[in-house]
């Protein structure tokens, strides 16, 4: 018998509506809670990441089709194993059924510091034990860095590809040679009390790195040759944040969010795969730009008082940003000093800008000069004069644009957003600050206070009603 397509759909509503009946009943007769769509259960006591990794789980199962679930603890049942509790609580979420028994679970236990990957049946031969051994130990080291978050973004996105039978297109995560217990010496729980270090410990921490072959990551008054020795390492997995080349601040940034060799691999390989590079001048920086269609960030370089050519890895994040469903970046803001050259090549997205007029980019001090002594300076001056929002606002801006060191910028940004509450500028910024560091609930904050202040402003209003959508899980 023929139906209407309106029929058939309502014909599919009410066998849907059945099934989640049914479901329901069987979970009430079973005297357990509906289980949710997406596993995250969080019994630490930072929540800071929460809807981030919920989004993690969400994108990683409409792109694979795999279950993700991720289970964080702040220490082992006592008597357990990290494996048998993994084991336990697959078995309990019954991760993978409604995948045709493709999932994986991600456990971790802060105390302790161990991360247990565990894999259906059915993606064993995809996902192998070699490769998961490989990934949990690397976790040791990278759950203890300043946006944890990243590393299971990462995780994720990797065992996700093995399951879809990329093999060839990643390596499992390691923890780079370089990376020593003294300078990551966070310590067991590091996940439930937080990491925090200061930039004298950083610096220091550096320092006391082993030796390696540094002589051919030198800077060059010749920007090509700087490129080719950055790429050069890049193709190494080299993540040592020493390397003469980089920035004072890249180095801090490389410090704070370390760098493993499949990473910067990976970089170099979507680099690669974007050949030929354009290459754009502003100024005293230059940049890199991969051809569109391409995943990746341009590379910005930056030109010294010494007449040698720099990479500055933070002005790559702070002046452009990659969205999850665009491979092409975006420029952040209007002052940006390549976008005249970025829209007269007809590059992607560069018709607009991500925070328009709203925001500007700070300043840019002549390069190199002493990074340590002028953050310094700066806390001296928001000692002595603590009611001061923009001295605040310096040094956010400070930390942010010369290192990308996000925890650092936030700290001086809440300052200067709690001294002076109605300059929207402050929002903005938090707004941007919050969602790269994956704290997805304050950055929708600000985006409502935003939307709420500037009435006329349809984008940003259309912003905050499309996150909202999007974060909400239950839909």
């Amino acid at each position: 018998m023929w139906t209407s397509p309106l029929t058939h759909r309502f014909a599919i509503a009410l066998t849907f509506a059945a099934a989640v009946a049914g479901a329901a009943y069987l979970w009430w007769h079973r005297g357990e809670a509906p289980r949710p769509r997406y596993v995250l259960v969080n019994e630490t006591d930072r929540h800071d990441f929460d809807l981030a990794f919920r989004m993690s789980l969400k994108l990683a199962e409409q792109k694979s089709g795999i279950e993700n679930a991720l289970v964080l603890l702040p220490h082992l049942p006592p008597g357990r194993t990290i494996e048998e509790t993994a084991a336990e609580q697959f078995s309990k979420f019954r991760i993978g059924q409604r995948r045709n028994g493709r999932g994986i679970l991600y456990l971790y236990s802060a105390r302790e510091n161990l991360m247990k990957i565990e894999v259906s049946y059915a993606l064993e031969g995809d996902i192998p034990d070699v490769v998961c051994r490989r990934l949990e130990e690397a976790a040791k080291t990278y759950m203890l860095s300043e946006v944890p978050q990243d590393f299971i973004s990462e995780l994720i996105i990797t065992t996700n590809l093995r399951g879809l039978g990329s093999r060839d297109q990643v390596d499992p995560a390691a923890p780079p040679s370089w990376l020593n217990a003294e300078f990551l010496s966070g310590g067991a729980g590091a996940l439930v009390g937080g990491y925090r270090r200061s930039l004298e410990d950083y610096d220091r921490a550096i320092r006391h790195l082993p030796d390696s072959q540094l002589g051919a990551y030198t800077p060059s008054t010749d920007v090509g040759a700087t490129v080719q020795r950055y790429l050069m390492s890049l193709g190494l997995g080299i993540g040592d944040p020493r390397l003469p080349l980089l920035t004072q601040g890249s180095r801090i940034f490389r410090a704070v969010v370390p760098r493993d060799e499949a990473q910067q691999k990976r970089i170099f390989e979507f680099l690669q795969a974007a050949t030929p590079h354009r290459l754009l001048f502003a100024g005293d920086l230059a940049l890199l730009v991969p051809q569109p269609g391409k995943s990746n960030l341009p590379l910005v370089l930056r030109r010294g008082t010494d007449d040698l050519w720099y990479v500055d890895e933070p002005k790559a994040w702070t002046y452009f940003h990659r969205f999850e469903n665009d491979v092409n970046f975006h420029v952040k803001y209007a002052d940006n000093e390549f976008l005249p050259a970025l829209r007269a090549m007809g590059t992607p997205n560069a018709n607009s800008t991500v925070y328009g007029q709203h925001v500007r980019t700070p300043p840019r001090p002549a390069y190199p000069f002493a990074l340590p002594e002028v953050a310094r300076a700066l806390e001296e001056r928001a000692r002595v004069a603590p009611g001061d929002p923009a001295i605040r606002a310096a040094l956010g801006d400070l930390y942010l644009f010369e290192m990308n060191w996000i925890s650092k910028a936030i700290e001086w940004y809440e300052g200067a957003e709690a001294l002076a509450p109605h300059d929207l500028a402050y929002h903005w910024r938090l707004m941007d600050l919050y969602l790269n560091a994956s704290r997805a609930d304050k950055s929708l904050q600000e985006l409502k206070f935003l939307s709420e202040h500037l009435p006329d402003d349809r984008q940003t209003r259309q912003w905050y009603e499309f996150y909202k959508r999007e974060y909400d899980f239950d839909r």
